[in-house]
């Protein structure tokens, strides 16, 4: 997430570029909306931002005069000016206090989003702990969307003789890693976590069809009928009867 601090007089253009930043193009927090370069100025002593994104004409302090203080205060801090003035003199005075970028208003959102997608790679290529950060981030998110898959196979196949083996070799993982991410992730033994799935499916059933119980434990992925009423009462702490006469 890039946090950008929004310099703009015109409080109806700073709402609209805040929507285009967060809602549109995405991957960003408008972490401050000021009206000036001296708003801006003070709101930097307190508080940080990766990047500055500013109009140049303003009252109390225009951009390019901002800029020109950042870049003594702040030198790594990164500026990008969107102005409606295309003159020469504004573009040269904004290369000399090294502008990340100058858009022209109204700004063409391909254009932005390019130069937003350049500021978050530089952020990361300037702090690798904020790289590492994003990388263990992703990891984490591919590592939960594993666990959603072996979830789901296993609700899906109930009924069927899961193994460790199986569910590993339909993720692509080692069985082994899979045992030790799955208790990582959920807390639960994968076979913990497949005993609770079959007992409340088994329960579901006692509770809404008149089957047999040693039926209901054929579906719930116990063909014997003993190890399933034993299993059942020993999690449940009543047999399949008692808990369908309840």
């Amino acid at each position: 997430m890039l946090r950008i601090l929004l310099v703009e007089d015109e409080i109806n253009l700073r709402n609209g570029f805040r929507h285009l930043l967060e809602h549109i193009i995405g991957g960003v927090q408008v972490v401050g909306g000021m009206s000036n370069g001296l708003e801006a100025i003070e709101w930097l002593k307190t508080n940080t931002t990766d990047a500055v994104i500013t109009d140049i004409r303003m009252k109390e302090m225009n951009g390019i005069e901002m800029m020109r203080r950042l870049s003594d205060q702040y030198p790594e801090l990164p500026v990008v000016i969107v102005s409606g003035y295309s003159d020469f003199e504004y573009a040269r005075d904004a290369l000399r206090y090294h502008a990340a970028d100058y858009l022209l208003k109204p700004v063409d959102k391909a254009e932005l989003a390019i130069v937003i997608d350049r500021l978050k790679k530089d952020l990361l290529k300037n702090n690798p702990l904020q790289a590492e950060i994003a990388s263990s981030a992703k990891e984490g998110q591919e590592e939960r969307q594993i666990i959603r898959k072996v979830k789901e196979l296993i609700d899906s196949h109930l009924d069927q003789n899961i193994s460790l083996q199986y569910l590993a070799d339909q993720v692509f993982l080692n069985h082994r890693y899979l045992s030790a991410l799955f208790k990582s992730e959920t807390g639960q033994n994968l076979s913990e976590y497949l005993t609770q799935r079959r007992i409340e499916k088994a329960k579901q059933l006692l509770k809404t069809t008149h089957m047999k119980v040693q039926d209901i434990g054929r579906m719930s992925g116990y063909p014997n009928g003993k190890y399933f009423m034993s299993l059942f009462k020993q999690v449940v702490g009543l047999t399949p009867s008692e808990f369908r006469d309840q």
